[in-house]
């Protein structure tokens, strides 16, 4: 019989974390021997030239300071409209906040195809090649980050005490400084650290926005790697890039520790409704910049999908199975579809395992070693992930180029710590005594997952697996890497077409786009309707 409270000591679980492990760090380990071991000698030669650089430092300012840009507008816009959504109750809050979540869930590409449709080529205007789309894309991208942590940090904020300090005479900014503040300030970090990584490490939307004009050391890294053949150089910007990420995770997880160590010490904020005319004017102002940032770039999305010349047709979308129609592709849009689907149902689906075997492990371990190792994924790039493989997997003795296993590889290691995330909370809940009372009355171990764990933690599952899916359909960085190409997926594709002189590419890439996007939304429905209740995406990594 197996002891009680066993679980996380699981042969199997550990052996799925250690693998997990390897996975990771084999990547990672052939990108910084590339870096010192250029031409098969050891050798510091690239790294002196890179850091000697005065182009990598200048690069490395720009990344840090876009991501601080980004995160700063970020909060600007998401703190209020999550104060909005937490303090007052009102029809349709449900649906604004989900609106406001859609397009975290989206890929990045899609994301930087909307933005381009408004200010890129016969958008609205023409700004590709400054920053101002690249920010813009960003705080549509992370609003949901900043909505529902800052969210949860308002909501456990007792509202009688703010009231409290009205009463004894503070104003109403003087007693949100002094009781709401203190409360909800690890929450506005925490939320902030994760969308300065989400920025720091954005890859398609700076590719696609960029124009070639502006650049980050992620864009770097891409650049040496695929157009100047430079992969020692390329290696040593990904390790800088390693250690800034990794150093930002570890601030992350002090502040995560300050929010947990406060999660329940105060009371629950109640939500009223919206009574005055200044609440009124609050109200319709989050209202429409949840509109502006998250609902307009995909409705020009699709409306760019139909432009054809000065006027409007379905040219774009009747050309998607087209291989030369304007923009020598050498694969058609709709097979590189049926390429997206392949890969990413192979990889969500080992996501989905691993993610739920290795969970199992972390799941009475809070903060322990396999916690710590499923979240790496978060720590490593997706570009140093399909460089790493690329160097791995594309010579002699294993040359994997020409494998359809190559790519599906990449994209589970990007969605496996969402499948984690999103199922380590649900097993945690699952209390011990019933997990104990099933191994003493003789259950063996994989009888107890199947029938006490699996039936409690099966929308959580559920929700792991259409994130995974999501992940894989939309996962660019290190896909660009590793899809041949005339197996592209449709990410990758979307790049290609937009890259295209003329305007027969950027219209197919904005209906490419539209599919991605129903794609998408139709593997969220359906997980939806499976789970049969709200998303409840849980955000805070």
């Amino acid at each position: 019989m197996t002891p009680p409270g066993s679980r996380s000591r699981s042969p199997i679980g550990i052996a799925v974390v250690a693998a997990v492990l390897i996975v990771i760090a084999l990547p990672v380990a052939a990108v910084l021997v590339r870096a010192v071991r250029p031409d098969g000698a050891w050798g510091l030669e690239a790294v002196r030239t890179v850091l000697s650089s005065p182009r990598t430092w200048r690069l490395i300012a720009l990344t840090v300071g876009q991501a601080l840009a980004s995160c700063a507008l970020t909060l600007a816009v998401g703190v209020p409209v999550a104060w909005v959504l937490t303090r007052f109750r009102f029809r349709g809050r449900g649906a604004l906040r989900t609106l406001a979540t859609v397009p975290f869930v989206l890929p990045t590409v899609v994301i930087g195809a909307a933005f381009a449709s408004i200010l890129g080529p016969r958008g609205l205007v023409d700004a590709r090649g400054t920053w101002w789309p690249i920010l813009a894309a960003h705080v549509c991208f992370n609003l949901a980050v900043v909505i529902r942590t800052v969210g949860a940090g308002f909501a456990a904020a007792d509202t009688d005490l703010e009231g409290a300090a009205r009463l004894l005479g503070a104003g109403p900014f003087s007693a949100a400084r002094r009781v709401t503040l203190p409360v909800v300030a690890p929450a506005i970090a925490a939320a902030g650290i994760v969308v300065f990584l989400f920025c720091l490490t954005s890859f398609g939307v700076i590719v696609l926005l960029g124009g070639g004009r502006v650049s980050t050391v992620e864009v770097e890294i891409w650049t040496r790697a695929t157009r100047q053949f430079d992969l020692s150089g390329a290696g040593v910007l990904c390790a800088v890039q390693l250690v800034a990420v990794l150093a930002t995770l570890a601030v992350h997880g002090r502040v995560t520790r300050v929010v947990r160590a406060r999660g329940g010490a105060h009371g629950r904020a109640r939500a009223r409704r919206v009574r005055r005319p200044a609440e009124r004017v609050v109200f319709a102002a989050t209202v429409l910049v949840v509109l502006v940032v998250s609902l307009v770039p995909l409705a020009a999305l699709v409306d760019r999908s139909f432009q054809v010349g000065d006027g409007r047709g379905l040219a774009n979308w009747r050309h998607l199975g087209s291989v030369t129609e304007g923009t020598a592709l050498r694969v058609d849009p709709l097979e590189a579809v049926l390429n997206s689907l392949r890969a990413a149902a192979v990889a969500g689906a080992f996501a989905l395992v691993l993610g739920v075997a290795s969970a199992r492990v972390a799941a009475r371990r809070p903060g322990g070693l396999a916690d710590r190792v499923l979240l790496l994924p978060l720590g490593v790039s997706a570009t140093t992930i399909g460089l790493g493989l690329l160097l791995l997997f594309g010579r002699p003795p294993v040359d994997l180029r020409r494998s359809v296993w190559i790519v599906p590889l990449a994209q589970m290691l990007v969605a496996l710590p969402l499948v984690v995330r999103a199922v380590l909370p649900a097993l945690r809940a699952v209390p011990d005594s019933l997990d104990d009372a099933a191994s003493l009355l003789g259950v063996g171990a994989a009888a107890r997952f199947w029938r006490v764990e699996l039936p409690m933690i099966q929308p959580a599952v559920l929700a792991g697996a259409g994130l995974a899916l999501v992940a894989c359909l939309g996962e660019f960085g290190a896909t660009v890497f590793l899809a041949r190409a005339d197996r592209p997926t449709v990410p990758v594709a979307i790049e290609r077409l937009m890259s295209r002189p003329g305007g027969a590419g950027f219209g197919q890439a904005m209906a490419l786009s539209c599919v991605l996007v129903v794609l998408c939304a139709a593997v969220l429905a359906v997980v939806d309707r499976r789970r049969g209740r709200d998303d409840g995406l849980d955000l805070s990594f």
